[in-house]
């Protein structure tokens, strides 16, 4: 064995994972194959979905039971949340005895429920990660950025949540910080996190994956993934649906994920219900057909931080439309087809002209070079940057 690794994980509460929680189990599997002992602290939650990835190891449980389902936008929902984050934190900090001085410790969030354990435990050799900064206290007040909540409570949380814990850990001795945006990089300077403490890494994307999937008839006009929410843009994405209906003969688009109860009525609504298919919740092999078997990928989002969705279409050559925001230049350059951010006419017509010209065969992707952001982005890249990372501590 190479060192014992424990991860952090307090903030998984249900068996459906995606974003920080596919990239932290891709990690923890990366570091398995490489040799290290894993160990992970979190709740049942979290032990069922190490149990479906097949990861080795062992779970420290921090809570007694699995937290059942909440109503996330509700005040008592997102109280009964903190509570049970706090009791798993509190329980974290009794078990963390556990780490001995020469192992790692990695939070796989920026949440004080994760962090906080990092910095308080025995281990000298600490990291954690930074996937998306949250808003800034003037856009919560303001709800100037759109994943701001209307009850702010969450927002807030978010907030305090990461200046706390990027402050505390930033004063750690031996630390690794990994973070995904480049833009991120100067805020970690100003607290006094050096360059050699720091990893930029990608969000990850399953290359490998994507190139098994046989190339598919392009069924689709549009496909859409997100959540219902109006930070995604979701008025947009309605409206631009009904504007393509109407421009294009016999238009055609699906929509990945559980959100046929969020969004049904609208697509009712608009007179949409015969044009837009609802996939529901897929494998991931099966999201990828879908996305070759579409023209053109719609993002109408207003603020995101490191979009893999977008990365994935990509990869799978499928055209993507997107609000021209300040996060995705720097990470996809000119792989997008940008609109001015937040021009519903301009989307509209950049949408319709992309599909024109998948529906005539043309396709800007195929101009492109992707063999280095392939490359660069690839699950296997980003696994080698982490087991990279453990080794200079």
């Amino acid at each position: 064995m190479r060192g014992k690794i424990h991860f952090i994980s307090n903030g998984i509460f249900s068996t459906n994972i995606a974003g920080g929680d596919v990239h932290f189990l891709k990690l923890a599997e990366a570091a398995g194959r490489a040799g290290y002992e894993l160990n992970f602290f979190g709740g049942h939650a979290l032990a069922e979905v190490i149990t479906q990835h097949q990861l080795p190891g062992t779970v420290t449980l921090t809570d007694d039971v699995k937290m059942g389902k909440v109503n996330q936008g509700a005040l008592g929902g997102q109280y009964a949340m903190f509570r049970d984050f706090y009791r798993r934190y509190r329980r974290t900090l009794r078990l963390l005895r556990q780490i001995a001085l020469d192992d790692f410790v990695y939070a796989v969030s920026d949440y004080w429920f994760d962090v906080l354990p990092v910095v308080r435990c025995p281990a000298r050799r600490k990291l954690m990660v930074l996937h998306m900064e949250a808003p800034r206290l003037g856009q919560i007040f303001m709800r100037s950025r759109p994943d701001v909540d209307p009850l702010r409570l969450a927002s807030l949380h978010y907030w305090a949540s990461q200046k706390w814990s990027l402050h505390r850990f930033a004063k750690c001795k031996t630390k690794r910080l990994l973070y995904l945006h480049p833009l991120m990089e100067p805020r970690l300077s100003k607290l006094g996190v050096r360059n050699n403490e720091m990893t930029l890494m990608s969000y990850g994307l399953d290359v490998a994956a994507s190139d098994t999937v046989s190339a598919q008839t392009r069924t689709y006009d549009a496909v859409w993934i997100g959540r219902v929410h109006r930070q995604k843009g979701i008025d947009d994405l309605l409206a631009m649906l009904a504007y393509l209906a109407q421009r294009l003969e016999n238009f055609r688009a699906v929509f990945i994920g559980n959100v046929r109860d969020g969004l049904l009525p609208h697509v009712k609504k608009i007179g949409l219900e015969n044009n837009i298919e609802f996939s529901g919740f897929v494998s991931e092999a099966e999201k990828i057909r879908l996305f070759k078997a579409s023209r053109v990928f719609l993002m109408p989002s207003r603020h995101e931080g490191s979009p893999r969705v977008i990365g994935e279409s990509i990869i799978a050559g499928t055209p993507v439309v997107a609000y021209d925001i300040r996060n995705y230049r720097p990470l996809f350059g000119d792989l997008v087809c940008y609109a001015p951010p937040f021009n519903l006419e301009a989307f509209q017509q950049t949408a319709e002209r992309e599909i024109q010209k998948m529906r005539a065969g043309k396709n800007y992707l195929d101009t492109c070079s992707l063999a280095d952001f392939k490359c660069d982005n690839s699950w296997e890249t980003t696994q080698a940057k982490f087991i990279q990372a453990l080794e200079s501590l």
